[in-house]
């Protein structure tokens, strides 16, 4: 039996409306894509994150000045009250149970001594509310301001204080 001669197959012309892309190029295109809007979304995470601890810190620094300003009203030596009938000058909280305490405007103070309105110079450990807007002294972050008063030195028999305050948060 005799071959039979094979068939020459000739190639179509391409019509106008058949190009197109290849697999290889398209998976190529999405992967490059993918890549870009990745680096995209990790900037803008890193930038919204980054901003809110700033805006923290700036609260929080504003705060700890904000005490700071408070306590020079509070600097002398005099600690008289209406309570303890102990003549003196009115402090700062003109109207609370003790004028020389932090305890007026909103703020409240959790003293050494335990009571809520004690000497605002008393040594020990003052931790305070009402400083910080309330929605960053409230859950998630739980921020307070603090004093610790220590005293190191007299002066003419009287206790000289010193002061550190700090702010504390919890980041969630």
């Amino acid at each position: 039996m005799a071959a039979l001669p094979r068939r020459l197959i000739e190639p179509r012309p391409l019509s106008q409306g058949s190009a197109g892309y290849t697999l290889i190029e398209v998976m190529v295109a999405m992967l490059l894509t993918s890549i870009m809007v990745t680096s995209v979304f990790s900037v803008a995470l890193t930038v919204k994150t980054v901003g809110g601890k700033g805006e923290r810190k700036i609260k929080a620094a504003a705060g700890a000045r904000q005490v700071a300003s408070l306590l020079k009203n509070y600097v002398t030596g005099e600690t008289g009250t209406a309570s303890t009938g102990a003549p003196g000058i009115p402090g700062p909280c003109a109207g609370a149970a003790n004028n020389w305490s932090l305890t007026c405007n909103g703020i409240t103070d959790a003293c050494p001594s335990g009571g809520s309105a004690c000497y605002a110079f008393a040594p020990g450990l003052h931790t305070l509310t009402g400083v910080l807007p309330a929605t960053f002294e409230a859950a998630p972050y739980n921020a307070r301001v603090s004093y610790v008063v220590t005293v190191t030195d007299t002066v003419n028999g009287r206790p000289v204080p010193s002061v550190s305050i700090t702010t504390t948060w919890t980041d969630p």
